[in-house]
């Protein structure tokens, strides 16, 4: 194991500490999210409780591991500050969307500055920067769309850090940091899963979002695995958001309005319940990270393809058997 226990315990019970702390202040402050009829949930509750788990991260990579001569690096801790910053600032007052899109496209620039380097043909090197920049960007607003039900996006993130986790080589510092994300992870879940006592918000989903290129390329440049292995374990989480995505633009409804037509939200408001989906959901992720670790023994992209289509059957198999009561909820 490249990552001791001890490690992962340690930014865990800080992770899980910090939420606590912010809870209390969350309360204090009135920082509180109200149910309205698109909400999945139907009891008040503080949110924020995500700046608990990215200050244990962040402390895990500063004070724990962090290459201080890595300017990339420490670019990455930064653009994950700035992250979280804005979905904090959003969390109690509400921010505009261009004020956070400026920060995703930098944090972005700061994340594409890792693939600097790389062992890539010289000409292609702007369309890799240009695509790590695109896709931090996406990232941290798929995981946002995604986080409406208890445990869904803390426990994709863990499965997915923890799958890079085991990518990483022995000792290596680059495993740490998205064994500290994992771990930070499972120390919000409790407070989180099955019952909801607070949630990430955007503080603490965005600053996910971000954390997942930013990882999985840390990873990627120091081992042997591609991008498709690396980011396997959130096929399920980000299959749901990008096919929802594409079926509102092609209804022409306004993708920045809140809504509950994702796949998740159906089968939760469905008759399903948060703690079945999420278990679903993780359940499938696993699935993915196994997969993923198959293929970096072989050369066939076979067992990827299978995964692919047995999730795209599920998804298809799940939507006609949602229940009447899913489809007009998809509707309000």
């Amino acid at each position: 194991m490249p990552v001791s226990t001890g490690y992962v315990l340690f930014v865990a019970g800080l992770s899980a500490s910090l939420v606590g702390i912010v809870r209390r202040i969350a309360v204090a402050h009135g920082v509180i999210d109200r149910p309205t009829h698109r909400s999945s949930h139907r009891t008040p509750t503080p949110r924020g409780g995500g700046l608990g788990v990215t200050v244990a991260i962040v402390i895990a990579f500063v004070g724990l591991d962090a290459p201080m001569g890595d300017p990339a690096v420490l670019a990455g801790i930064v653009g994950c500050v700035a992250v979280a910053a804005v979905g904090w600032f959003d969390d109690r007052r509400g921010l505009s969307i261009r004020i956070r899109l400026i920060v995703h496209a930098l944090s972005g620039i700061a994340v594409a500055t890792l693939s600097l380097g790389s062992a890539v043909p010289a000409a292609l090197t702007i369309a890799v920067f240009v695509w790590w920049t695109f896709w931090t960007i996406s990232s941290i607003n798929l995981v946002n769309f995604m986080d409406g039900i208890n445990g869904l996006v803390a426990s994709q993130v863990a499965v997915f850090a923890a799958s890079l986790t085991l990518f990483g080589q022995e000792s290596s510092i680059a495993s740490r940091y998205p064994a500290a994300i994992a771990a930070a992870c499972l120390g919000f879940l409790p407070w989180n899963f099955p019952r909801a006592r607070i949630f990430l918000g955007d503080v603490g989903s965005g600053a996910l979002g971000f954390l997942v290129p930013f990882a999985a390329l840390l990873v990627m440049r120091e081992g042997d695995i591609n991008l498709i292995q690396a980011h396997l374990p959130l096929l399920p989480l980000f299959g749901d958001a990008t096919v929802t995505i594409v079926r509102r633009w092609s209804r022409g409804e306004t993708l920045t309005q809140p809504h509950r037509s994702h796949l998740y939200q159906r089968l939760a408001n469905g008759g399903w319940g948060h703690t079945k989906v999420t278990l679903l959901f993780a359940s499938a992720s696993v699935v993915g990270a196994i997969v993923a670790h198959v293929e970096r023994r072989g050369s066939s992209q076979l067992l990827i393809g299978l995964y692919v289509l047995a999730l795209i059957v599920l998804g298809a198999s799940l939507e006609r058997r949602l229940h009447p009561a899913a489809l007009r909820i998809a509707g309000e």
